[in-house]
């Protein structure tokens, strides 16, 4: 009788043990990455942004350079001189570069003449730690790659502002060449190290 009190119960043993839980597992694996780049923000993001300053007359009416033309440039300029720039990197960097307001293509003026106007070129950049860090060129100095100091705000404003003075002819008492004057401002804000 013992056996068989035995045997039911290691019977009712195994029958009353559950049977070890059995689960899966499923794992699903996220990759990506973000190039370095820079944008322009704006209802068209892109990588430009700009404007034409059209002073009109160079000239006054003695026929030297008008002693207005830093006014006149932010002016007309206007909002266009500002832009909300950002990038994906740390520390972008910056350069500039500034030609001469002249006429294309003209040799070296008569004495007491001057075919071109030099000017210094400002851009002013807000990081996310300090608003208006300045950097400039002139029309014989340009400024190379220079790391900005930081990431470009990001707080929904223009944290680039572009500015021009120092508009001057090789003498004041130069008169101007009568002709058609183009220059250009390049700002270049690109990732960085």
């Amino acid at each position: 009788m013992r056996k068989i009190t035995l045997m039911a119960l290691a019977v009712s043993t195994v029958i009353a043990t559950p049977a070890a839980a059995q689960s899966t597992t499923g794992t699903v694996n996220l990759a990506g990455t973000v190039g370095d780049k820079c944008i322009v923000v704006s209802e068209t993001a892109g990588t430009t942004f700009g404007t034409t300053v059209n002073f009109g007359e160079l000239s006054q009416a003695d026929g030297t350079m008008r002693t207005d033309l830093a006014s006149s440039f932010t002016s007309l300029g206007g909002s266009a001189l500002a832009a909300r720039v950002v990038c994906t990197t740390a520390n972008p960097t910056i350069a500039i570069s500034a030609t001469p307001l002249a006429i294309s293509g003209a040799g070296t003026p008569d004495t007491g003449y001057d075919n071109s106007i030099d000017y210094t070129a400002h851009v002013a950049v807000t990081t996310v730690t300090t608003p208006n860090v300045p950097f400039s060129a002139t029309t014989t100095t340009p400024l190379t790659a220079t790391a900005i100091g930081g990431r470009l705000a990001n707080n929904g404003s223009s944290n680039v502002v572009i500015s021009a003075d120092s508009f001057a002819t090789n003498s004041a008492t130069d008169l101007l060449v009568a002709g058609a004057y183009t220059g250009q401002i390049q700002v270049v804000i690109a990732p960085g190290a």
